[in-house]
């Protein structure tokens, strides 16, 4: 093999380990935790008062539905559980993106979007 070769392979294999690297480093929203970006921006594009249909054409059937907010813990997301408990929400769907990023949507009596929330345990 000549130089220009191996200065070539050496530079792949440099570029490769950093974008596995990368990928790594972002944890549960990263390709080796089979997070979907597909998913993910769907899930983005909803916004409060779309309507449950809407909801359920972009993201499908819910893993779980609930009558309180269904992240997978507390911790760390005090806000937004204090935010769902004064909302109007009724209902709560979760979607699981991968092994560990979690999406809740809460729909009030109406089937609207009231309040949203993402995130991992």
């Amino acid at each position: 093999m000549n130089l220009k070769r191996k200065k070539l392979l050496v530079i792949f294999t440099i570029l490769l380990l950093g974008i596995v690297c990368f990928e790594a480093l972002r944890g549960p929203r990263s390709i080796f935790a089979g997070f979907d970006h597909g998913v993910d921006a769907r899930y983005q594009r909803i916004s409060i008062s779309h309507d449950k249909q809407a909801v359920l054409s972009e993201l499908g059937e819910p893993q779980k539905i609930g009558d309180e907010l269904l992240l997978p813990q507390r911790r760390g997301f005090e806000v937004l559980f204090r935010q769902a408990e004064g909302s109007s929400a009724v209902e709560y769907y979760q979607w699981i993106n991968g092994r560990n990023w979690y999406y809740c949507i809460g729909f009030d009596a109406a089937g609207r979007v009231v309040i949203k929330g993402e995130g991992h345990s």
